[in-house]
C-alpha cells in the first residue's frame, strides 16, 4: 500500500458518509415541508435517493459485493437523472429557471438543494472513489442500470393512468390517446439519457484508476 492509501480511504469514506448524510436529511426535507402536497415518494427523486443511500451502507457495510457495485451504479444515474431533470426541465417550466419559487418554505429550499444538487455531486464522487467490478461491457452494464428507472415507471404511471396517484412530472402524464406517443417519447428519451450518463461514468471511473495505478 502507498502512503496516499489511507488518506484517500479515508476521503473516500467521508464522500460517502456526506452523501448518505445529505440524501437523508433532502429526503427528510421534503416529508416535513409545506410547500407542495404531492405524497414524496411519488417523486422518482425521493425514492432514488433513499434507494441510493440504503446502497452506499450496505456497500460500506460488504465493500466486496459485486452485486452492490451494479447497484450503486444504477442509483448513482438515478441520482444524477433527478438533479439533470430537475435543472434543465422542471426548474425552467415550474420556476421560469429559478431552483427556488417565491412561495417555496425553507424545508423544501433545503430538499431542493440537497437532493438535485449536493447530493448528486457527492454521489458522482462516491462513485468514482470507489472499486467498481462489473462483469459486462460499458454499454450492457450502463443499460441494465436502467432497471430501476423502469421499476419505478411500472408502479407510477399505472398508479396516474387510473387515477389513484397523480405523477408529479408533467411530461409523464397521460390523460387521453393524445399523450400516449409523447410520453413514449419522454420514456424513450429518458432511457437514451440514462445509458449515455452509465457510459460517461464508467469510462470516467476506468480513467481516473487506470490513471491512479500507472
Amino acid at each position: 500500500m502507498t502512503a496516499a492509501g489511507p488518506v484517500d480511504g479515508r476521503v473516500a469514506r467521508l464522500v460517502r458518509a456526506a452523501a448518505v448524510v445529505a440524501l437523508l436529511v433532502g429526503v427528510l426535507c421534503q416529508f416535513v415541508q409545506d410547500t407542495d402536497p404531492t405524497f414524496p415518494l411519488l417523486y422518482f427523486t425521493v425514492c432514488s435517493a433513499i434507494l441510493a443511500a440504503a446502497t452506499l451502507l450496505a456497500a460500506q457495510a460488504r465493500p466486496s459485493s459485486v452485486a452492490l457495485d451494479d447497484v450503486r451504479g444504477a442509483t448513482t444515474v438515478a441520482v444524477v437523472l433527478s438533479g439533470l431533470i430537475f435543472a434543465t426541465v422542471l426548474a425552467p417550466v415550474n420556476n421560469g429557471g429559478p431552483w427556488f419559487a417565491p412561495h417555496d418554505d425553507t424545508w423544501v429550499r433545503a430538499a431542493t438543494l440537497l437532493l438535485h444538487g449536493i447530493g448528486p455531486v457527492l454521489v458522482v464522487a462516491d462513485f468514482l472513489l470507489h472499486p467498481l467490478r462489473t462483469r459486462s461491457g460499458t454499454l450492457r452494464t450502463a443499460s441494465l442500470w436502467c432497471l430501476w428507472p423502469v421499476a419505478w415507471a411500472l408502479v407510477a404511471l399505472p398508479l396516474d393512468v387510473t387515477g389513484a396517484a397523480q405523477t408529479p412530472y408533467e411530461f409523464l402524464r397521460i390523460r387521453d390517446a393524445g399523450d400516449v406517443l409523447p410520453v413514449l417519447g419522454a420514456i424513450v428519451g429518458l432511457f437514451v439519457i440514462v445509458v449515455a450518463l452509465g457510459a460517461a461514468l464508467i469510462v470516467a471511473h476506468r480513467r481516473l484508476h487506470r490513471q491512479g495505478s500507472s
